[in-house]
């Protein structure tokens, strides 16, 4: 089983090496991206089968020499944060295909095979090299095909997005760098295991501006506040399976890598800096909030609203208690699916109508009704409705924040309103009263969009219904994390 990470990152990479080699038709071109899709998305399922989550540290482990003189090495592991985020990806991306199914663009097809490698990879990668190159990776083709398959301004909005990203991950790959040079003058060999980098004996002042270069990496990724101005555009501009890798995938792993290497390696720093995380996940949530609010393009709106959830995961990771973190790990898989079919949505309605203006929008649930009951399914699983995955994990992060303190419970807690607020509001004005000239002759739900959606509704459903099923697959690791952190911490939390 040690060989079955490899297969899960590397088959999408190889079915467009050979497919691309032999220059196949679209027919055949779709078709093997399906299928390695479904073979990645068995062999997730076989690791979630084999996983044990009483066990300590990572499993299915593949530690290989790669540049040995420097310590780079072929790393690759699982655990429950990562075994979260892989499921999301395995389970996306044969959806994400049937959404292409008719899309004849060859170059869209490969570009979202070489997308699920470097999304895949950056996720189960533990040798901070290795990581880099796979979250660099997954940079190129969202670039392309916002560059080339998008809508409004995509060029400069394309630009835009590379220029933030790359001006965060080289930031992290200096800090990797020194890291690295680091343990070879503690240790007298090199080496970038992140477990090896964690044990580091650092002075503050050092830890602390190498924890900058990661922070800034992933703050731009998730976005923090502040960091967030290439977001909105980047939403607006993107094909729908690029919008949703980057809203239910990419913007996760910013989340991921704050959490596995911020924390992992940087417990001390990041734990002093504590009130300045937390003000930038409170009053980021918030902003969004209002934002997502005052908007009239479906795109911007669940853009900002995708923002104010993310900083709302980012809260519950700085809170870092139980109920807080496994509200975060939740809320990852949750959020992820439900903004997943939410953007799915939102580019069916551009297809039908050419435009996602709400003010052009109007009366769809009196021609579409089929269509208005997915809509509204999942526009109020963003929300966090009671009975949908994101209820209960928005709920285990609020306790956990009013464990902290109550004020910030009850600041947490307006993430909620403000997104019934705008939810409610947009969902009167695209689905009911009289049918707008634009959706005169809006078709309802295919089967094959039926077909599409439907996992995604179940899984929300079960999610927020059943959470008992879910939560002992990841409580116990959560549970040694948190002890790990506060033992790196200095005993504090």
């Amino acid at each position: 089983m040690s060989v079955v990470l490899t297969w899960i990152v590397f088959l999408p990479m190889l079915f467009a090496g050979i497919l691309g080699l032999f220059r196949v038709r679209h027919t055949v071109l779709r078709a093997g991206a399906m299928l390695s899709a479904l073979l990645v998305l068995a062999l997730t399922l076989l690791t979630v089968v084999q996983f044990d989550p009483q066990a300590e540290g990572m499993q299915f482990v593949r530690h290989l020499p790669w540049i040995f003189q420097y310590g780079i090495t072929y790393y690759l592991g699982l655990d429950s944060l990562s075994l979260v985020i892989l499921l999301v990806i395995a389970l996306l991306m044969p959806l994400l295909y049937l959404y292409m199914w008719d899309n004849p663009t060859s170059g869209y097809w490969y570009n979202m095979l070489l997308l699920q490698t470097g999304v895949t990879g950056a996720v189960l990668a533990l040798d901070m090299v290795l990581f880099y190159l796979f979250y660099e990776t997954m940079l190129l083709p969202i670039f392309i095909m916002i560059g080339r398959y998008g809508h409004d301004w995509n060029h400069a909005h394309a630009m835009k997005i590379l220029l933030f990203t790359v001006l965060g991950s080289m930031a992290m790959l200096f800090a990797i760098l020194y890291l690295g040079y680091a343990h070879y003058n503690f240790y007298g060999n090199w080496s970038f295991a992140w477990h090896d980098l964690a044990r580091l004996p650092l002075d503050p002042q050092t830890a602390t501006w190498l924890a900058a270069g990661f922070l800034l990496a992933f703050a731009i990724k998730i976005p923090l506040l502040g960091f967030h101005t290439w977001m909105a555009a980047a939403y607006a501009s993107a094909p729908t399976p690029a919008l949703v890798i980057l809203s239910a995938i990419m913007a996760k792993l910013g989340i991921y890598g704050l959490w596995r290497f911020g924390y992992g390696i940087f417990a001390k720093v990041l734990h002093l800096y504590e009130p300045i995380l937390l003000a930038l996940s409170l009053v980021g949530m918030l902003y969004y909030a209002i934002h997502a609010i005052t908007q009239n393009d479906l795109r911007r709106m669940f853009a900002y609203s995708s923002g104010s959830h993310l900083s709302l995961i980012a809260l519950g990771v700085v809170l870092a208690n139980l109920y807080a973190w496994s509200g975060s790990l939740y809320l990852i898989a949750t959020h992820a699916l439900a903004s997943a079919g939410i953007f799915l949505m939102i580019g069916l309605i551009h297809q039908r109508t050419d435009t996602v203006q709400i003010d052009a929008l109007g009366g769809i649930a009196s021609v579409a009704p089929r269509f208005a009951f997915f809509f509204t399914f999942f526009a109020l699983s963003i929300a966090g409705v009671p009975g949908t995955g994101g209820f209960v994990a928005e709920l285990l992060i609020i306790i956990g924040a009013f464990s902290v303190h109550p004020w910030l419970g009850a600041a947490t807690a307006t993430t909620m309103l403000a997104a019934m607020l705008f939810v409610f509001w947009m969902l009167q004005r695209t689905l009911f009263g009289a049918p707008a000239p634009s959706v005169a002759t809006f078709a309802d739900l295919s089967r094959r969009e039926t077909v599409m959606l439907t996992p995604l509704v179940l899984l929300l459903l079960i999610t927020g219904i059943a959470p008992s099923l879910f939560t002992p697959i990841f409580t116990p690791q959560v549970q040694e994390m948190l002890l790990q952190f506060i033992h790196a911490a200095g005993g504090a939390s």
